[in-house]
């Protein structure tokens, strides 16, 4: 009982006079290669290195950030939160990804991946054409006479029946999607159904109606490998990429045990 008794007054005495210890302060290193890193974001951004006192002030904005980033941890203010959730799956994501961009395909497998998707680099016809802009709704015997004269001279002046427009008068051989993103929709297909080196019309566009003469096309055809070799390595390993992700995911969900409890109102998900 003595003993006890001593005890704890040395320990009272001990208490009284040490006072309430602080807790271990956390720290913050803030290294060259932050430093380095934050320079570089200011040189980006300005095109010049940044002072002593701009790097002081980003010095202490990190130093801010990273004290209400672990405070913020340490409060739980990440968890439920589907922004945060959304934002660290992303970068989860991103990072199995990464490892598609190291990969090369063996010998023979662009070609076969080529082969297997050809239509999506698959090279479409493209025309090559002349057009005259007659106006929103030019008369018959205008159409009329206008064909008739470059009929006769498939160069004469097309000044006399020609409206102002912006259009051009010549586009050199061009995909649908270009030729309709100029004239409006579905006036490739229209064109793609005329005859070669003849001055045809009227052809209505989004604007009106012109005569036109086309000039030149290619074929849709199915391009070699050379010539589309980058195009189909990125699709392929963009593919290798979804492969990896899926596979490194179902190794992460193997780790866990999922326990879907529902309510008695509540229908219970499909697994």
């Amino acid at each position: 009982m003595h003993f006890l008794f001593l005890g704890g007054l040395l320990f009272v005495a001990y208490s009284a006079v040490e006072g309430p210890r602080e807790p271990p302060a956390e720290v913050i290193v803030v290294g060259p290669e932050r430093i380095e890193h934050l320079a570089r974001g200011f040189d980006s951004v300005w095109g010049r290195p940044p002072g002593d006192d701009e790097l002081r002030a980003m010095i202490d904005d990190f130093v801010r950030e990273e004290v209400y980033y672990r405070e913020a941890l340490a409060l739980g203010l990440d968890r439920d939160d589907t922004v945060i959730r959304r934002r660290l799956r992303l970068k989860m994501e991103f990072l199995t990804d990464t490892g598609a961009d190291l990969l090369q395909p063996a010998t023979g497998e662009l070609e076969a991946w080529l082969a297997d998707n050809a239509q999506a680099f698959a090279v479409g016809e493209r025309l090559a054409f002349e057009q005259i802009f007659l106006g929103k709704a030019p008369a018959p015997a205008r159409v009329a006479a206008a064909l008739t004269a470059l009929g006769a001279d498939p160069r004469a002046d097309p000044a006399p029946w020609n409206e102002r427009t912006l259009l051009p008068a010549r586009l050199g051989l061009s995909a649908p999607e270009a030729v309709d993103g100029v004239f409006g929709p579905g006036f490739f297909e229209r064109l793609a159904a005329l005859p070669r080196g003849v001055w045809v019309g009227p052809m209505a566009s989004a604007y009106g109606a012109h005569v036109v003469r086309i000039v030149d096309a290619t074929p849709a055809r199915a391009p070699a490998l050379d010539e589309v070799r980058d195009a189909v390595l990125r699709d392929w390993r963009e593919a290798r990429a979804l492969q990896l992700r899926e596979l490194y995911f179902r190794r992460l969900r193997e780790r866990y045990v999922v326990e879907i409890l529902a309510s008695d109102t509540a229908p219970t998900p499909a697994r």
